[in-house]
């Protein structure tokens, strides 16, 4: 049980320094142990295990970092068309004003 939590703050520690969400990993981490040490009952099975874990969250949040600059162009581009609409809308009010 002690190796489920030093797993879990190892991994804590190092999602913090990649700069990702240490609970997400740390709660990985402690359900990966458990599972494996009631399934195989050796804690030389959980190593692998860990690795297998830590390629997976890493790899998702590379995944994650290369989608960030797209979203945010998205992002950007929505604001602009909704910024363009609204100053649209006012134009067209400002004008009904005017001539009605």
């Amino acid at each position: 049980m002690i190796a489920t939590f030093v797993f879990a703050a190892c991994f804590y520690g190092m999602a913090e320094y990649e700069h990702m969400t240490g609970w997400k990993w740390a709660a990985a981490s402690v359900a990966i142990t458990f599972v494996v040490l009631q399934t195989a009952g050796l804690m030389l099975a959980v190593l692998p295990a860990q690795v297998g874990l830590f390629a997976v969250l890493w790899w998702q949040n590379s995944k994650r970092l290369d989608r960030q600059p797209e979203e945010q162009a998205a992002r950007v581009e929505a604001m602009r068309l909704e910024r363009q609409e609204r100053f649209r809308l006012a134009q067209e009010a400002a004008d009904r004003k005017r001539s009605g």
